[in-house]
């Protein structure tokens, strides 16, 4: 699941076990997959901005490359997390709490990501809509914009009234979700159970993602002044087709924009 927070606590206790209970190898791979998207969609700075940075995986990585980072995230058990994680690897990344609709940067940034289906977490397409433009606002003229998002077919497919279960001698990890075809909404209740010596811990979340049809993704982008240059079935460069689970979308600020309005 993303690394964004609702209306209720979340990514408390959780954000101490994210990364073990199985969360760590979407970002891996999406650091490769980062790669090969800006040799297709380059952008000419090397400021960031990592949207939802989450536990840092990523931000630490483009920080690594030689990235000028900044992370901002809804969860102080992230951020705390990320702080740890760039400490250990020795980069500076400029992490911050803030709300994705509202969130501000001391400067404009060159490319910004929002990554592991961060953005269906936004409940209504006002909300959506609201980030957009921040984002917008955040880049400079001709900065790019990446972002993945689950699609109904994935929620309806993967997370209509499915139990996923992980287990091993330290964790246990349980993931129990209820979709709502009429909205294309999903609530997933996960539950951890962490070993601390004879004893486990119990860590319960509950999360909502909204899926929004690709053709209103792309309106809203164009409302907010964006340019899509390109949206593909995540991990690969396949154009998103019906089945698609998740969608990559890549989305330019124009070079010749206006200042947008702060």
């Amino acid at each position: 699941m993303a690394r964004v927070g609702q209306t209720m606590t979340q990514y408390g206790d959780y954000a101490q076990v994210y990364d073990r209970s199985g969360q760590l190898a979407f970002s891996l791979k999406m650091i490769r997959y980062l790669r090969t998207l800006l040799e297709r969609h380059p952008v000419e700075g090397r400021r960031l901005l990592e949207l939802a940075c989450g536990t840092g995986t990523v931000a630490v990585a483009m920080a690594q490359e030689g990235w000028q980072v900044y992370g901002v995230d809804g969860s102080d058990g992230m951020l705390a997390e990320a702080r740890t994680k760039a400490a250990e690897a020795g980069v500076e990344i400029a992490l911050s709490r803030q709300d994705m609709r509202t969130f501000s940067l001391p400067e404009r940034v060159d490319l910004a990501t929002c990554l592991y289906d961060s953005l269906n977490y936004m409940l209504t397409s006002d909300d959506l809509l609201a980030v957009f433009r921040r984002v917008y606002a955040a880049l400079e003229p001709g900065g790019l914009f990446l972002f993945d998002m689950n699609t109904a077919y994935a929620l309806a497919v993967l997370w209509d009234d499915e139990v996923h279960l992980s287990d091993d001698e330290d964790m246990t990890v349980i993931f129990d979700s209820q979709y709502e075809e009429q909205r294309q909404r999903v609530t997933v209740r996960a539950t951890v159970f962490e070993r601390q010596g004879a004893l486990y811990r119990k860590i319960q979340e509950e999360h909502t993602e909204q899926a929004y049809p690709p053709e209103q993704v792309a309106t809203l982008l164009t409302d907010a002044g964006f340019c899509v240059e390109a949206h593909y079935d995540c991990f690969s460069f396949v154009r998103a087709y019906d089945e698609s689970y998740r969608i990559m979308w890549a989305a330019r600020k124009p070079s010749a924009a206006a200042p947008a309005e702060e």
